[in-house]
């Protein structure tokens, strides 16, 4: 306290906090063990239920393009010029973005295997592996 400084000085104890984003070891590792449970359910369900495969080809297709799709989110959101997502409280951009990622990626894969900027990508890096 000589120094004038108020500065929060976390404890040991605080490390142990299981707490929603609180950034701990506890939460972080709840957190991996969700997103672990939540892609091996997802497997699973895709494995077994060939209906829900079908159904979900609009979604695995934003998936098979995800950085076409994240770029795009951001090129979109830059234009729009709405910083934090738009309107506060708002999820007409959110829902907006999400549907036409979907419609893009289901039309662009019903022609192309790969997404525009993973097929860039890969003309891209091509000529690596004529490095030795």
């Amino acid at each position: 306290m000589d120094s004038g400084s108020f500065e929060y000085q976390p404890s040991a104890h605080d490390l142990l906090v299981a707490g929603p984003h609180s950034g701990t070891t506890f939460d972080i590792i709840g957190s991996v063990g969700i997103a672990i449970l939540v892609i091996v359910g997802a497997t699973f369900l895709m494995d077994h239920l060939p209906r829900l495969r079908r159904l979900m080809t609009p979604i695995v297709a934003v998936g098979t393009m995800s950085l076409t799709a994240y770029v795009g989110h951001f090129v979109v959101m830059s234009a729009l010029s709405l910083p934090g997502g738009g309107v506060q409280g708002s999820w007409i951009p959110v829902l907006t973005l999400i549907v036409g990622a979907i419609v893009f990626a289901a039309i662009w894969s019903h022609f192309f295997k790969r997404g525009p900027l993973e097929y860039l990508l890969g003309l891209a890096t091509k000529p690596v592996k004529y490095i030795k």
